[in-house]
Parts: structure tokens; sequence; C-alpha cells
């Protein structure tokens, strides 16, 4: 978290005895001087009050924004991962009467129900790519299809051994069937194997749009920003929360006890927020909700990439891409077992603002801020900063990383460019293992055990294309 002030005011430090002021100057220098300086204040003057009100209410509004953005601690109120956080320390402060004792169990319940489910869902997809589709003879898409120029340039050539052109171009299940028919009138008249070669032409499988691939990627990556995000929100709050029994359940401003005998269906009467927790569980709540949830995200990612990247046709692409990230929406689905009472509390539960160096300023110096925001440039680094966020950096580099790891672990560069399936062998079993599915951003660590011999490998019709770089 970024607790540093950006603008020149006073600032909250936390005392044993509550929160005082600190000025941003030695007192020994004198008496507290805000820091307004001189321009400004004429500046102030100069504008009539409406102009002056309305500019003054933009710097403090953007100000206060900026602090709930760098110092507001919350809960998600739309996950399941969310309650299983707050439901307990909701119970703990409740004494762990019977009713908030079931609803804290509840949570845990759905939550492990949930990561269960989205790790059967991954495990099914990722058994898919690399053990059923191989005893289907299917290698690695790679960049076949992706073509240039051909004749001549890089990825010319399919998996068929021939040179690839828009009528020949066939998806996998398609150019498979063609494959099979070819193959199988070759069996059925071998006096005839010649004139049939010569006379059917099978075409090649490969990609109908590799910028759409690499698009989907992104796409693929950029949804899943919220589920990352959630994550580290769940470690701001373990480590930002004090490590004592707080109470999370508390009155609201100005309550008295008459409030308690309100029989209406509000509840006003009480206020449900963020606080502080016992080390015991902090550390409960990081090795069972943080530690699964961002590692299923890693996951999600590996395995959503090399699925997509091995997707061939256009609609496939776009449609593969919107239905993976379905998959860590689940925790949000589970939200609607949850029980009516639970999601009211998380939906209420009012989060933590942390007070260190929080910023207390002056209606003039809210205005003398807001008036050097005015003073940019073209040049201005602050401004492509604002345009140009860092979360989308972000997840530019953990698409290209995935999918450079694709590249790594399933393709061979050839001497002209172009990129190509690894020989393909067999693997031994149906069976896939678990710790080859959990250790699968790994794959080095539980690799799948295959035959000896080579079931495909990439080859021209006409002659060897080049051998794998290495």
């Amino acid at each position: 978290l970024n607790l540093r002030p950006e603008v020149a005011c006073m600032a909250l430090d936390k005392k044993p005895g509550g929160y005082s002021l600190i000025p941003d100057q030695d007192p020994q220098d004198g008496p507290v001087k805000h820091g307004v300086p001189e321009g400004a204040a004429e500046e102030w003057q100069s504008r009539d009050n409406h102009e002056r009100a309305i500019q003054m209410l933009a710097g403090k509004a953007m100000r206060i924004m900026n602090d709930r953005a760098r110092l507001l601690i919350e809960v998600e109120s739309d996950s399941v991962y969310g309650a299983a956080l707050a439901m307990p320390q909701v119970a703990r402060s409740a004494g762990w009467a019977l009713e908030y004792t079931g609803l804290a169990a509840r949570s845990m319940f759905l939550l492990f129900t949930n990561i269960l489910l989205q790790c059967f869902l991954l495990y099914m997809l990722s058994k898919e790519e690399r053990t059923i589709d191989k005893f289907g003879g299917q290698m690695y898409l790679c960049d076949f299809g992706a073509v240039n120029e051909c004749p001549g340039g890089p990825n010319c050539i399919g998996p068929g051994g021939t040179t690839y052109s828009p009528d020949r171009l066939y998806d996998w299940d398609l150019w498979t069937t063609r494959v099979f028919v070819k193959n199988a009138l070759k069996e059925i008249f071998p006096d005839r194997a010649h004139e049939i070669e010569d006379s059917i032409d099978v075409g090649e499988y490969g990609l109908e749009s590799y910028y759409l691939r690499m698009t989907s990627c992104f796409l693929f990556v950029l949804g899943l920003w919220h589920d990352l995000s959630g994550s580290w929100d769940i470690v701001a709050l373990l480590y930002s929360v004090p490590t004592k029994a707080e109470l999370w359940i508390d009155t609201p401003e100005g309550w008295d006890e008459s409030m308690s005998s309100d029989e209406s269906l509000e509840l006003d009467f009480v206020k449900f927020k963020v606080a502080g927790m016992p080390l015991h569980w902090k550390i409960i709540d990081f090795l069972f909700i943080f530690v699964p949830k961002i590692y299923i995200w890693i996951l999600t990612v590996d395995i959503g990439i090399v699925f997509l990247m091995e997707t061939s046709t256009i609609e496939d692409m776009i449609i593969n891409c919107v239905a993976l990230g379905f998959i860590l929406s689940i925790d949000e689905l589970m939200m609607t077992i949850l029980s009516r009472q639970s999601r009211e509390m998380l939906e209420s539960m009012e989060g933590m603002t942390l007070a260190v160096h929080r910023q207390i300023c002056t209606p003039q110096e809210d205005f003398s801020n807001h008036e050097d925001t005015k003073r940019w440039s073209i040049l201005s680094p602050r401004l492509y900063g604002s345009i140009f966020p860092f979360r989308l950096a972000v997840m530019l580099a953990v698409t290209a990383f995935f999918i450079g790891n694709y590249y790594l672990e399933h393709c061979d560069r050839l001497e002209d460019g172009s990129w190509v399936a690894k020989d393909l062998k067999l693997p031994k079993t149906e069976a896939f293992p678990f710790l080859s599915f959990l250790f699968g951003p790994f794959p080095a660590m539980y690799p799948i055990e295959t035959e000896d011999a080579v079931y495909w490998k990439f080859h021209h019709a006409d002659r060897d294309f080049g051998a794998p770089e290495g």
C-alpha cells in the first residue's frame, strides 16, 4: 500500500490515545503555516464565491477518492472468498452464538465446495489438452497456418507436410476426417493407392487468424483482473488490520439504548465493519483463502492460454475467450446459495480506513492543489500515467509470459522462423496424474509419461524442411 501523502497538507497520525493532527512544519520554526503558496492565495481571492467553491470541491473530491483508493480496506461482498473471511469474524464478535456460527460454517463449506468445483473443471480441461487429444493424434497447433507469404515464408508448411493455401485450410475435426477417408480408401483399394494419393487432397490443419488468437488471449487475461485484484485485497486486509481480537460488530454513530427497542425491519441499530483479527485467524485465512484463490487464478490462466492457443477457428476463439472466464466466476455463483442474512451483513459491512498519513487539508489547500494539477503539458509523465493504467501493463506482461511459456514448452523454432509442434509421443495411459495437473505451470516437476516411439513428427512432403533449432 502506498501510504505516502501526495499533497502538502496536514496528516493524521495514529497515537495510543487516538488520532492527532501532525503539521508539516517543525513547531520550533514558529507558528504553523499551511502549504498555500502566495500565488495560490491571490488566485483564491480573485475568484468569485461560486467558482472558488467549485474548484475547491473538485480538488477535495479527487483527494478523498485518492485516499479511498489507497487507504480503504474492504471485504469482497460478491464472492464466497469474502464471505469465508468475514463471517467467522462476525461470529467471533457475536460470541459464537449458534446462528452466527452456522452462517460462518456455511461460508467455509461453500468456500471448499467452490475450490473443488473450480479445480475439477480445470483438471478436465487440462486432461483433454495433455492426454485425450494426444491419443487422437493431435499435435500442438503452435503457428501452423499463421501464414505471411507462401510459398517460401515462415509457417507455410502444415502438419501434413504440404504448403498452405486459403482453399486448403481446415480445422482439426474436418482435417482428420478427410485424412481418415483418404487412408480408408487406400486400405480398401491397395492396388490404386498411388492414384488415390495423387487424386485426393486432404488440405492442412491450421489457424484461421493468428492476430485474433493473440487478442483473445489478452482479453481472457484482462477479464480475470478482478479476481487477481481480489486476491491482493485479501493480502492487504490481512496485513493492514490490527493483529488483535477486535469486534466486527459495533454500534452506529449516535446510538442509544432506545434504538435497540425499535421493531422495524431495518438494521440501523447495528454496524458491521472490518476490524482487527487474532493472529491464528490471519494464518488460517492466508492458507485456506488467499493461497487457493491465487493459485487457482494461476492455473486458470495457464490452462486457459493453452486452450485458446490450441483453438484454430475464429468463432471458437471468441466463444472460448468468454466461456473460460466462467470458471473463476463460480465463487460469485456460490453466493446465491449463501443465506440472505450473510449477504446482508456483507453488503452493509463498512471498510476500514487506514489513518496513517491520511490527508487533512483546508479549503484553501484543496483549491491550491487543484490549481497545481492544471499546470501540465503534453510532455508531463503523469498525463501518460493517467492514460495508460498500470494494470494494463501488468495484464500485457502476464499474457506475454504465458504465451511465451506455451511456445517454449510445446513448440520448436525452425531456421526460417517457423514455430512447429514438437514430436508427438502418445501417453502411456489415459490417467492424468493429479500432481501433473497441480504443477501444470511447472511441467518439468511432474511430466506425463509417454511412449518411446514418435507417433507424429513434423516433415516436408518433398524434402526435410529444417531441423528445430537447438
